[in-house]
């Protein structure tokens, strides 16, 4: 048995490290110790998680679907058997990064697992809104010297959060908050903080603009009748927020702060805001179709059709479409500098599932899709259905335009959290009444 002390302290822990990663993102996560990055040891954490699902798969099996343990599995074995066949080492390194969707599906029994045994203090809520007013300032308003140096001199990027990794920050607090907090001041900070961050979502990445704001919108909604409890102070915090929100909109056109970027990122940056991102060619439609191939007025959106339709036609070309190109190497699509930046350095479609199919061909996709439909099917312990499809289907938006299920940031806490729709999340109110019990 563990002590009660003990328990807290690592969640606490725990707790700690996931708001510094939330507000530090791929800067702290490309911090160099012993060699590796912050972000490899997480992706090796989450392939040694197997050995925890090997080792509780009785107990994985009892309290959740055998056929969700099993799917997940079955992706594991496939990536032995693809290296096998295509000769790859196990100890290439890049064989684990190429396949990191894998990997990170592990957090989703983590997070099971966690909340299933510990109970959380309602200070994290409070807490998890400070880090997104930190986040959120050194965003928009202002970024520490102390930490632009640090991460320059440890870190192999140094850059600001991208918009999958903020909206997914926000997501997370509010969304548990509003339903487990007995604080009636949730749903005010709610509404506070979405007039900054909706602004902030939509000048970084439009299709985590989009995502945030039909969640907030929904809501709204669903906690409609709070605020016709108080007339006046629903007043006052929709006018607070008007200001906020033109502040922020005003603050994010006209300045935001400036870091010494490293010349991966600058180089990133500049390809998709200045070549990318910023194009729109008003003589043709939004989305139209010439000569049998799919385009988009937008730059951002077309450059997104022309690679998807790209690496379709190369897998069927190199006869990739059933079992796809591997973890041996990098896709050849993105030696290309129009694919690659002008860093070289990318080699993400920014779609999930295209990532997936990229890799493992459609009958690896065919599982991992099974592996969300199970998840789809398996109960929630205390919140609806209705609750999970409104946490998930922002984020699987977001990752359907964005490389966020590849990013150790997001994809860990999606799936962290996840976990936690089926063992419930339980609060402890009294001093020392943390409970833990042997799963």
């Amino acid at each position: 048995m563990i002590k009660n002390s003990s328990i807290r302290l690592i969640s606490n822990f725990l707790f700690t490290l996931t708001l510094l990663m939330l507000v530090n993102g791929r800067s702290l996560l490309g911090v160099s110790v012993l060699g590796y990055r912050l972000g490899e040891y997480l992706t090796g954490f989450a392939a040694a998680l197997l050995i925890m699902i090997v080792y509780k798969y009785k107990s994985l099996f009892k309290h959740m679907d055998n056929k969700l343990v099993i799917a997940y599995l079955c992706m594991f074995v496939y990536f032995l058997i693809s290296n096998l066949v295509n000769n790859v080492s196990f100890s290439n390194l890049y064989a684990y990064k190429s396949s990191v969707f894998l990997w990170y599906m592990s957090f989703l029994f983590a997070g099971f697992l966690f909340f299933k045994n510990y109970k959380i203090s309602e200070f994290y809520f409070i807490f998890g809104y400070i880090g997104l007013l930190v986040q959120y300032i050194f965003n928009v308003i202002y970024y520490p010297n102390v930490l632009e140096e640090f991460f320059n001199k440890y870190s192999d990027k140094t850059q600001f959060l991208k918009g999958a990794e903020i909206a997914i920050f926000f997501i997370v607090v509010t969304f548990f908050s509003l339903r487990l907090s007995k604080k009636s001041y949730t749903i005010d900070l709610f509404i506070l903080f979405s007039s900054i961050y909706f602004p902030l979502t939509i000048f970084k990445s439009r299709s985590a603009g989009i995502a945030v704001g039909i969640y907030i919108l929904t809501e709204i909604f669903i906690n409609k009748a709070n605020f016709k409890l108080n007339i006046k102070k629903t007043i006052i915090i929709s006018i607070v927020s008007l200001i906020l929100f033109s502040g922020s909109s005003f603050l994010l056109i006209d300045y935001t702060p400036k870091i010494e970027e490293t010349d991966q990122a600058i180089a990133q940056v500049f390809k998709h805001k200045y070549v990318v991102s910023n194009t729109y060619d008003e003589d043709v439609s939004f989305i139209f179709i010439n000569d049998g191939r799919l385009y988009s007025a937008d730059g951002n959106l077309n450059w997104r059709f022309q690679l998807w339709q790209d690496i379709l036609e190369n897998s069927i070309k190199n006869n990739e479409v059933l079992f796809g190109h591997g973890f041996n190497d990098r896709i050849p699509i993105f030696e290309d500098i129009w694919y690659s930046g002008l860093d070289g350095s990318n080699e993400n479609s920014h779609n999930y599932l295209i990532n997936v199919y990229i890799r493992v061909g459609l009958v690896g996709l065919l599982i991992v899709i099974y592996f969300f439909y199970r998840i789809l099917k398996l109960d929630k312990n205390n919140f609806s259905k209705s609750e999970f499809l409104r946490f998930l289907l922002p984020l699987i938006f977001i990752s359907l335009f964005d490389g966020s299920m590849e990013n150790p940031y997001f994809a860990s806490t999606f799936y962290f959290f996840t976990g936690s729709f089926f063992s419930g999340i339980k609060l402890y109110q009294q001093k020392n009444n943390l409970d833990y019990k042997k799963l």
